[in-house]
């Protein structure tokens, strides 16, 4: 039994050193990171929350980083509103969300938006604001087209973008609605 004393502590010495390396894309110091993960956001408007489902969140220094499948929801007076999908989406401070591009899609008015694309910078979803994004691409049974330098509030009701090019169907639509739960 003697002998096998310092070939045991070797093997403990070594899983040891295993199991207590840091791992590759460790978090800074006093970071955490949740996997499987459904998040709300309560921001400062009156009757507004967001839910996120996401397959990792990562807070560091009080940022929320969500990635991974993720989809959002936002609900207006307890309802739903409209689904944001992104790769990522970081809530800044004053509860702002940053995301590389999205797919927004607005219930009423059957709207589908995809904000930015890769490269070309990141969409700002501003909570007292609405949506700011380098380049837009909108279809809705009513119009479809694109723009750059897009701003515009969640309704869409004020739209500011540079160089738009949208098109209007002659006397009908360009189809049904395509938003899931969407209405005209």
């Amino acid at each position: 039994m003697g002998r096998y004393v310092p070939l045991l502590a070797l093997l403990a010495l070594a899983l040891g050193a295993f199991f207590l390396r840091p791992r590759e894309g460790a978090l800074p110091q006093g970071g955490v990171r949740l996997y499987g993960v459904e998040f709300f956001l309560f921001p400062e408007e009156e009757g507004v929350r967001w839910r996120f489902q996401a397959a990792e969140m990562v807070e560091v220094g009080g940022v929320y980083r969500l990635q991974g499948g993720l989809r959002g929801e936002r609900y207006v007076a307890g309802r739903l509103d409209l689904r944001l999908f992104a790769p990522e989406v970081v809530v800044e401070p004053g509860d702002n969300l940053r995301a590389p591009y999205a797919r927004v899609e607005i219930l009423k008015g059957c709207y589908r938006l995809e904000l930015s694309r890769t490269g070309l910078g990141d969409v700002l979803i501003r909570q007292k604001e609405g949506f700011s994004a380098p380049w837009v691409r909108i279809e809705a049974p009513n119009l479809r087209g694109e723009a750059e330098r897009f701003r515009s509030d969640f309704a869409l009701e004020r739209i500011e973008a540079e160089n738009p090019r949208f098109e209007f169907p002659a006397g009908g639509s360009f189809g049904p609605c395509q938003v899931e739960g969407g209405s005209g």
